[in-house]
């Protein structure tokens, strides 16, 4: 009962001084008001990635009592698809305001621009609650704060083989296979570059660079892009291994850039027992050298024809004699005897004859 008349009090107060002509203060109004007003109500808040699906941002509001009264307010909010939360009650003294946090959360990387409302609601003046049929007429009032999360991208490298090998002696090209994923909530378009290109300059190693996809461009929400790395060998290479840093950079942001590394291990042709080029001869002596080489070669070839021939011819005799004669001493005498006979006789014969 004593609660009724201090609320028809109160409403008394409040209708007679809504009809005052001379407000009580110069610079607070005589009658029950609240005010609010959010940092973000035409700029936008960004609610930024804190961990796995969870992005998250903090908006300010004042809330202000103009009237010459304390009061009690009731603040409520509505995320328009994200979880808006703050404090829900606060105590106003008379002319005074305060600040309050409004704390902004997704689960979703979605970067659609949502509008956060606060509405704040006067639930008592000067500690007394009016009846039921006065509380409509309590004021309140509501802001906004413009909300979205913030567009990024996540880029992630791997390649399909962590080292090839270049042959000097096999001559040919090698490839390895770059996968580009981009888990952000933005399409973005990356550069994939070598960026020490001059360890593969100082050996004359080619290489290039080629995107299998349509462009560059790498779609949000798990997007791939696939780039193949192509290496040309050099017959002067020696055996060895080195690093090849790849570079991936987001045109979106320029913070973005990630860097793999490639192990490329090169092998020299194998040497020769004697390596010519390694003793700086002059061209001269090469034709020297060639025409002696050659010279030599005609003498041993004409060496052992003669040898052949003559084995040859020995041979023959050695077997005609084995089959017609009989090499013993006395018997070639004795035949070297006949035949001086058989000479003398004819010379006889050629002293008989007349011409």
């Amino acid at each position: 009962m004593t609660g009724t008349k201090r609320g028809l009090s109160l409403a008394l107060i409040l209708l007679l001084a809504s009809f005052s002509l001379a407000p009580v203060q110069a610079q607070n109004s005589p009658i029950p008001g609240i005010e609010i007003s959010c940092d973000n109500e035409e700029t936008t808040l960004y609610l930024d990635y804190v961990g796995t699906n969870d992005y998250y941002a903090v908006g300010t509001c004042t809330v202000e009592n103009p009237s010459t009264y304390s009061e009690n307010v009731e603040i409520s909010y509505d995320g328009d698809g994200f979880v808006a939360s703050g404090p829900e009650s606060a105590t106003i003294p008379a002319g005074d305001s305060i600040e309050i946090q409004v704390m902004v959360r997704s689960t979703s990387s979605d970067a659609t621009l949502r509008n956060v409302t606060i509405d704040v609601e006067v639930t008592s003046v000067q500690g007394a609650e009016l009846p039921d049929f006065l509380a409509t007429f309590m004021p309140s009032d509501s802001s906004n704060i413009m909300a979205q999360v913030a567009e990024f991208v996540d880029l992630s490298a791997s390649l399909q083989q962590g080292s090839l090998t270049l042959s000097s002696e096999l001559m040919l090209p090698m490839s390895a296979t770059l996968f580009v994923t981009n888990n952000g909530n933005v399409d973005d378009d990356v550069t994939v570059t070598i960026e020490n290109t001059a360890i593969l300059e100082e050996r004359n190693i080619g290489w290039n660079i080629t995107n299998s996809g349509q462009d560059g461009t790498i779609d949000a929400g798990g997007g791939a892009a696939t780039y193949t790395l192509r290496f040309t060998p050099d017959p002067s290479m020696m055996d060895e291994s080195f690093a090849v840093m790849i570079k991936i950079k987001s045109s979106f942001d320029n913070s973005q850039t990630i860097e793999v590394s490639l192990t490329l291990n090169t092998t020299a042709p194998e040497e020769s027992i004697l390596d010519l080029t390694e003793m700086n001869v002059p061209t001269w002596a090469y034709v020297a050298g060639g025409t002696l080489s050659l010279l030599v070669l005609f003498a041993i070839v004409m060496s052992f024809r003669k040898r052949i021939r003559g084995a040859q011819s020995s041979r023959s005799f050695e077997d005609d004699d084995e089959d017609d004669f009989d090499f013993d001493d006395d018997d070639f005498e004795d035949d070297l005897d006949d035949d001086l006979d058989d000479l003398d006789d004819d010379l006889d014969d050629l002293d008989d004859f007349e011409f």
